[in-house]
């Protein structure tokens, strides 16, 4: 569990009983990390990152993977194989000063094949409980008009989620951690 480190580590389970890993991002996990790029859908890329990409860039691995765990919180969620085949992976960087306070960047990507399975709402149950103890009260959220799917699947986690912007290329969404609101 956490200890305030890099060494976050929990099992969980898809909605389908398949075992999971769910750790702390690594340094090492570079290759890890661009496999899952591999692994996902164009689409998919697209709708994370707001442009075509194949493959993250060596600067972008190393932001990616080299992180504090203080300000940028960053998870991996593997199968409980041999090679710890990665399937998702999810993050939050805390917003500065100038963007307000006790809120951060949520951020996620889950591979197609295990879409639907409850990936995102395990990612966003571990990033949250990290975040609560962080200070964190909110997670905002920049997605496409056209990601329905994320869309959908923020309105229907067990955080309350507003609407805080609109424009032609970029819905900004709030998700509330506050504990009181959490339904159990």
């Amino acid at each position: 569990m956490f200890n305030g480190s890099h060494e976050y580590a929990a099992k969980d389970r898809l909605k389908d009983g398949t075992a999971v890993i769910v750790r702390a991002i690594r340094a090492s996990d570079k290759d890890l990390l661009q496999q899952l790029m591999k692994d996902v859908s164009a689409e998919s890329r697209y709708f994370r990152f707001f442009c075509a990409k194949k493959l993250l860039t060596s600067q972008e691995l190393k932001y990616f993977t080299e992180i504090d765990f203080d300000s940028h919180i960053g998870l991996i969620v593997s199968l409980c194989d041999d090679s710890e085949t990665p399937i998702a992976v999810g993050r939050y960087i805390t917003q500065t000063e100038d963007e307000g306070t006790g809120g951060a960047e949520l951020a996620l990507l889950v591979g197609e094949d295990y879409q639907r399975q409850g990936l995102g709402n395990i990612l966003l149950d571990h990033l949250a409980q990290i975040a609560i103890t962080k200070g964190v009260s909110e997670f905002v959220c920049y997605i496409m008009p056209e990601n329905s799917k994320m869309l959908s699947f923020l309105r229907h986690s067990k955080y309350p989620v507003n609407r805080l912007q609109r424009s032609a290329s970029v819905i900004s969404m709030s998700v509330d951690l506050s504990s009181e609101h959490k339904s159990a």
